[in-house]
């Protein structure tokens, strides 16, 4: 009879997914503590958890390492989620590992920039909230979901960096200080009028609802392009153009507190509501990105939003934690 060395046994199916159900708890109070912002109730139900099992102290403890090491740098490059559908348990979600690492960059990449930008507004929202400001000289200032500006008033100008998100910018007129308008692209002055500007990493819109604005790019200072009512324009790093118009209802819509899709890519659609609602989305196949929706989603359902956005669509959505959302 030979002896059975237990160093090499492969684990059985069961305690695989036990592990990797673990890992998904260890995982989701990693990245929750991270933010620094839990209540002395949530810090007593993760030491409760510690403490119920040594296989919780030794999961964290190790994501808690692979979070300074290579290994988790690989895995948010190379994760992947399983084609098959894994075992569905209320209290206990299964997450393989590679992509619960990766996750956990994504969710920290998030927190350390939002503290970037913080400490440079003069008023920010956070996500899921807006806000309207009024300026001293008497412009008005709707800011949408988790955006942040400053704003300096001088004799001879009037300017506003939008660091991040969307603002909708009523113009109070002044012949002698135009009104700029920075942000990650582009300038737009405007002397009165009523406008967006929408700041994201990749590129600049800006729609105008009524009045006259110029655009220019901040590599290419030279190149600008004139703007009038309901017209729009694109700027990156590369290009400054004019495109089409999505029309006033749609451009403005959050401020009524909806958002409107028309024949748009369900990847498009979850790229805007998660704007206004914390977390991540991970699709389990980017084809299902290609998905077509219309309809009507209200910004104050923040809990319902992504349900009630793919409801008639034949896809199955897992919520593994209020941050990990999972479409496939």
């Amino acid at each position: 009879m030979n002896d059975i060395d237990e160093t090499q046994r492969h684990p059985t199916q069961a305690e695989a997914e036990l592990t990797d159900r673990v890992d998904g708890q260890a995982a989701s109070w990693f990245a929750r503590l991270r933010t620094g912002q839990v209540s002395d109730q949530e810090k007593l139900a993760f030491e409760h958890w510690l403490a119920q099992d040594e296989a919780h102290s030794l999961a964290y403890h190790e994501i808690s390492m692979l979070w300074n090491g290579v290994q988790l740098k690989q895995a948010s490059r190379t994760g992947g989620l399983s084609s098959q559908r894994p075992p569905q348990q209320a209290s206990v979600p299964y997450w393989p590992k590679p992509l619960l690492m990766a996750a956990c960059v994504a969710l920290l990449f998030i927190f350390q920039t939002e503290l970037t930008v913080l400490f440079q507004a003069d008023y920010s929202t956070v996500v899921g909230r807006q806000q309207t400001v009024h300026l001293a000289d008497g412009t008005v200032i709707t800011l949408n979901t988790n955006s942040a500006f400053a704003v300096t008033m001088s004799d001879d100008q009037r300017t506003v960096e939008l660091f991040k998100g969307e603002a909708y910018i009523d113009v109070q007129p002044d012949a002698r200080r135009p009104f700029i308008v920075y942000a990650s692209h582009s300038a737009t002055r405007v002397l009165g009028t009523r406008f967006f500007v929408h700041t994201q990493a990749a590129s600049d819109a800006i729609t105008v609802v009524s009045g006259r604005v110029e655009v220019t790019n901040h590599v290419r200072w030279q190149e600008s392009v004139i703007l009038h009512d309901h017209d729009s324009a694109l700027v990156n790093k590369a290009t400054l153009s004019k495109t089409s118009n999505p029309g006033p209802a749609l451009a403005s819509s959050w401020l009524d507190g909806y958002l409107v899709f028309q024949d748009t890519p369900l990847g498009d659609a979850l790229d805007q509501v998660q704007r206004y609602r914390n977390g991540v989305v991970i699709f389990k196949d980017d084809s299902l990105r290609q998905f077509r929706i219309n309809g009507r989603i209200n910004l104050h359902d923040t809990a319902g939003m992504i349900d009630s956005l793919t409801k008639a669509l034949p896809i199955t959505i897992t919520h593994l934690s209020d941050w990990i959302t999972i479409i496939g």
